[in-house]
């Protein structure tokens, strides 16, 4: 693995974001980034027009890079054309979720009232703010309020006081949010340098996911569960990589597990009927659609889901029911 080579890694670690302030990479050899920096210094000259032209040509090029689909979002919702923006911020989502976190953290920053609390820790005397632990409270409530900049902040202050690596798997999930791969990949790296730690090898297993660096993931999500295998959030993780990578098979395992761990949960049966649906085993992923419906009859799409099914196997009589059903729920809503 060579993340210097890894484009979707560069892009985000880069953080030539319109409007966001960035320094310009010196040796920018690799072409993607070389449309980032032209497209942000387009920004920076206020030639939005040319910036949108650019991200357009990147994303002809590379069209599986979600950085230049962010980047024109951006620009459109500047421009005061949502209809454009809420497009590219679909795709740049579907490509990769943190994408969201960070669209929705630079919409969000700064519009939210404080809370109660927060403003309590926010008059703390300097002595309370001494306290490791009064400083994760805060940061923990500077993240509800979008405020992931003074989260950061708490966090390392924390750590500096206390030593305590734990908090920078906090820290590296903020990083994660804003797109700094390399902050939140370094902090992920000292904490395994020095312990095994369950949630630091689950959220470097989820970075190297969002950067297609699938093998290491997997590594990663195996070391997890060697610690712990009774969590159920790395076979989750695990599953929808296996279902990304189209080893079905596997997919299918690792969510009978999380059935068997917890089997009054509906949404498990959700996610291996939909792994059955596209091997077309049409009637496991009904009867997992049932074992759904009978844990949470009242989510009407489950009815949806299960009448398209039984419409393909011919039940036409158990469709109708189940989309009359849908209706019903929906107009209960």
């Amino acid at each position: 693995m060579n993340l210097e080579k890894n484009t979707y890694y560069i892009l985000a670690s880069a953080q030539l974001f319109p409007f966001i302030s960035a320094d310009i990479p010196v040796d920018n050899k690799n072409e993607p980034l070389r449309f980032a920096i032209e497209s942000y210094q387009a920004v920076q000259a206020e030639n939005y027009t040319q910036a949108i032209e650019i991200y357009s040509k990147a994303i002809t090029m590379y069209p599986e890079q979600p950085f230049f689909y962010a980047c024109r979002s951006i620009i459109h919702r500047f421009n005061g054309d949502d209809e454009s923006a809420f497009y590219d911020y679909q795709i740049a989502k579907r490509l990769d979720f943190n994408y969201h976190h960070f669209i929705e953290w630079l919409e969000n920053q700064g519009e939210m009232l404080e809370s109660d609390d927060l403003l309590e820790l926010h008059n703390s005397t300097p002595y309370q703010l001494d306290e490791p632990q009064t400083l994760i409270n805060r940061a923990m409530l500077q993240v509800q309020h979008f405020n992931y900049a003074e989260a950061i902040n708490d966090y390392s202050t924390a750590f500096e006081s206390s030593k305590d690596q734990t908090i920078l798997i906090s820290r590296a999930a903020i990083y994660t949010h804003v797109l700094k791969y390399d902050k939140a990949l370094a902090d992920l790296d000292l904490v395994l340098s020095g312990q095994q730690s369950f949630d630091a090898f689950l959220y470097r297993a989820k970075l190297y996911i969002a950067v297609k660096e699938f093998n290491a993931a997997l590594q990663d999500l195996e070391s997890a569960i060697a610690l712990d295998d009774t969590k159920t959030t790395a076979y989750e993780e695990r599953a929808q990589l296996y279902e990304q990578l189209e080893q079905f098979d596997k997919a299918i395992t690792d969510y009978s597990m999380l059935i068997d761990m917890n089997a009054e949960d509906f949404y498990p049966y959700v996610l291996r009927a939909d792994v059955f649906e596209k091997t077309e085993n049409w009637n496991s992923a009904i009867a997992d659609y049932t074992e759904a419906i009978r844990l949470n009859p009242y989510y009407s799409d489950l009815y949806q889901y299960r009448g398209a099914l039984l419409a393909k196997i011919g039940d036409t009589s158990g469709a109708e029911s189940d989309y009359a059903t849908f209706q019903r729920l929906e107009e209960e809503d």
